[in-house]
Parts: structure tokens; C-alpha cells; sequence
């Protein structure tokens, strides 16, 4: 049986399956391959992140999620 995913893109699809990434989606606000919307598996989780405020507003994806792996090579 395969895991559900934490977090799916509903513009492309695209799932996140570890708790640090949906925590840092949950900053970013938009799916970070395409800026579609994002579905989280916990959304009433009362332990979840707090939505993201205008302070917050702008921020890059790695700034958050660090550099993608495959940049560094």
C-alpha cells in the first residue's frame, strides 16, 4: 500500500509526502513548480501551521525550502 500525500498541487498534480514540506507550503501558499493551489491532507489538523499572513506575502519558495538538490550539482 503506498502513502497518501501530505500536500497535492490540483493545477499539476504534482504530491509532497514529508511533514517539513507541507509545514513550508504552508508558508509559501502556492505550489512551488507551478503557483497553482494547493490541497492539504490535514487542513483541520489543529496542530497545522497558521495560514499565511501579509507579512508573509512574497516569500521565495527556497527561502523556505532551502535550494533544490539538483541545482547544487
Amino acid at each position: 500500500m503506498g502513502s497518501s500525500p501530505r500536500v497535492r498541487c490540483t493545477d499539476c498534480e504534482f504530491a509532497w509526502y514529508g511533514a517539513t514540506a507541507a509545514d513550508g507550503l504552508r508558508v509559501v501558499g502556492a505550489c512551488t513548480r507551478c503557483g497553482g493551489h494547493l490541497e492539504f491532507r490535514d487542513e483541520a489538523d489543529p496542530g497545522a501551521a497558521a495560514p499565511v499572513t501579509d507579512s508573509l506575502a512574497g516569500v521565495s519558495p527556497a527561502s523556505v525550502l532551502g535550494m533544490p538538490t539538483s541545482w547544487a550539482r
